[in-house]
């Protein structure tokens, strides 16, 4: 791997010897319902990718491609979205920022009537993360997408954290936008803390709301040293199921003024969720590059037992039965013996739930 400029970070060539298929990153689409005038389609829903977010993803040697969101109410739909075959062909999913979370997704009441919040854009990004996550495929959620993650696992938000924190720094500033900054404590023993070290990191402020009851499973990664508001979540019992309040995407471009603190390298995040990627797309591929080479033997088998002087294939296929049988017996009894032999009675593993 090579840490190129401003948290580019990008991998070496390998060997032409070397078959490697490229990592598809799915990120879920932002929603614009009412589409501003001039854009030549009137009342027309849009989906768009932010282009920061597919140039982070793309410049780690990946391919981006936006999940898009089909509404399964509309008339002229055919067929049900297949989301299991989406997520099946896609290694990762990335939650891109935007809008509030809806108060009602979490069983809240708004904080005011005119909160600009999309309960459709909640739904569709559940519906992500539930397949994702059963699928045991790492999950990025960027600001708003680390606020829904916390509500996919049953937590509840700060609607409004200059009204609702007390003594809260300023954490948005629609002038400032990206340009205004603040420190960030990682938390010890955190994944954040393994990837960037214990010294604080400065980092971007884009968001009003942020995690209030934590949701099932997950801890706080990082946090707003002076206030205390949480910037990091992750789950402790998937491999890869993050989110973080900052837009990492946005430090791309180093420094935002000249002179001023450098802001957190996006980097090491992105390759530890890419890592993961890679760990569960290599297992899979093991997987059915194993069952393509066991249904090649059999195949092979049949046709040796149907040449002439061979066999009848019923033969080989009972004798190839009997042998299978035989060998499940001795593994079931070495296994017994192993257990019998190797868990003493005050090892932990022996109660449930325990480890050695």
């Amino acid at each position: 791997m090579h840490n190129g400029p401003a948290g580019r970070s990008t991998f070496f060539p390998v060997a032409p010897s070397v078959t490697i298929m490229t990592l598809r990153i799915g990120i879920s689409a932002r929603l614009l319902h009412r589409p501003p005038p001039g854009l030549g389609l009137p009342q027309k829903r849009l989906q768009f990718l932010e282009s920061y977010m597919a140039h982070w993803i793309m410049s780690h040697g990946v391919v981006a491609l936006m999940i898009p969101f089909i509404d399964d109410r509309a008339p002229t739909l055919r067929r049900t979205p297949p989301l299991d075959d989406l997520v099946r062909h896609l290694d990762g999913l990335v939650l891109q920022g935007g809008v509030d979370v809806c108060a009602q997704t979490y069983g809240a009441t708004p904080w005011r009537e005119d909160s600009d919040s999309d309960a459709i854009r909640d739904q569709y990004e559940l519906e992500l993360l539930n397949g994702f996550i059963r699928a045991g495929k790492p999950v990025l959620g960027v600001c708003r997408g680390a606020q829904l993650l916390n509500v996919y696992y049953g937590g509840t938000l700060v609607q409004d954290i200059p009204t609702q924190w007390p003594g809260a720094l300023r954490h948005q500033d629609t002038t400032c936008y990206e340009r205004l900054l603040h420190a960030v404590r990682f938390e010890p023993g955190s994944l954040l803390e393994r990837l960037y070290g214990s010294a604080p990191g400065q980092v971007n402020s884009i968001h009003h709301q942020c995690v209030d009851r934590l949701g099932q499973g997950l801890v706080i990664e990082a946090c707003s040293p002076d206030d205390g508001v949480p910037e990091a979540i992750r789950h402790t019992g998937e491999p890869f199921v993050m989110g973080v309040q900052w837009h990492p995407e946005f430090h791309m471009n180093g420094t935002p003024e000249p002179g001023a603190t450098p802001l957190l390298d996006s980097g090491p995040l992105m390759m530890a969720f890419l890592k993961a990627a890679a760990r569960r797309a290599g297992r899979l591929r093991r997987l059915a590059n194993g069952m393509a080479r066991v249904r090649q033997d059999v195949g092979a088998r049949v046709r040796v037992a149907s040449r002439p002087g061979s066999r009848p294939a019923a033969a080989v296929a009972a004798a190839e039965a009997a042998s299978a049988s035989s060998a499940h017996d001795h593994r079931q009894a070495g296994a017994g013996a192993s257990q019998r032999t190797d868990t003493p009675a005050h090892c932990p593993s022996a109660r449930p739930g325990g480890g050695c």
